[in-house]
């Protein structure tokens, strides 16, 4: 059937919805743009759509990627125009590819992601503070977490080998953070996690909750990244 790779984003009020509203969201969106979705079959059949990597609730997404199939092949600005028309508020459609047949599927082609974090500073702190702090927590040889496993239990994780790169900037009283990290089926490193782990290294005089998005989700060819058309 013929598959169709969109772009979009999601913000505002969007970054609070779970990855199964979003789902819904899409399906319904489907149906009012008339597209002739495909769904599987069973008792309980569902359509075609796979997501790129699922976002943390709260948190935007610049450059989001989903797979939509249909059963009847259609130009791919065609499906853009219907598509977008009818998404709801604070998701927004970007570009509409077709996929080639036999392409991996969306979910298998993910190796990394690229996020920006953003909190305003109680006091001023010197960039070269910033960077010496985020030089010695990336010269750490391990970085740990604790992650709950399904069954609600506490284990301690490694992340360090996940952490590609990072910097940090000011702008007036506002710090913002940008890290490259693993991601993926094979892998995967939460932005969260990290930032928590690099705070209680750096002691940075925060005064609020960092403001968090994932600014593009990536393939890897060797070691550098590329987009997943």
């Amino acid at each position: 059937m013929p598959r169709y790779r969109v772009q979009y984003s999601k913000k505002g009020p969007a970054c609070y919805i779970s990855h199964l509203d979003l789902l819904r969201s899409f399906e319904r969106a489907g149906r009012r743009a008339g597209l002739p979705l495909a769904f599987t079959q069973g008792f309980n059949p569902h359509p075609k759509i796979s997501f790129a990597a699922p976002l943390s609730v709260g948190m935007s997404g610049e450059a989001e990627y989903a797979d939509l199939e249909l059963t009847v092949a259609m130009p791919a600005s065609e499906v853009f125009q219907k598509f977008s028309g009818a998404l709801p508020e604070g998701l927004r459609l970007i570009e509409v590819r077709p996929v080639p047949d036999h392409s991996p599927a969306l979910m298998a082609r993910v190796d990394r992601a690229t996020y920006r974090a953003k909190a305003k500073l109680s006091r001023p702190f010197d960039q070269k503070k910033l960077d010496d702090a985020i030089a010695s927590f990336l010269a750490r040889p391990e970085i740990w977490v604790e992650r709950k496993n399904k069954a609600g239990e506490k284990k301690k994780h490694d992340i360090r080998s996940g952490i590609f790169a990072m910097s940090g900037k000011f702008e007036n009283d506002i710090i913002i953070i940008e890290a490259e990290l693993k991601a993926g089926s094979d892998g995967n490193v939460r932005f969260e996690e990290m930032l928590e782990a690099f705070q209680e290294n750096s002691r940075l005089p925060v005064c609020e909750k960092f403001v968090l998005s994932r600014t593009g989700i990536y393939a890897s060819r060797g070691q550098e990244k590329e987009p997943l058309w």
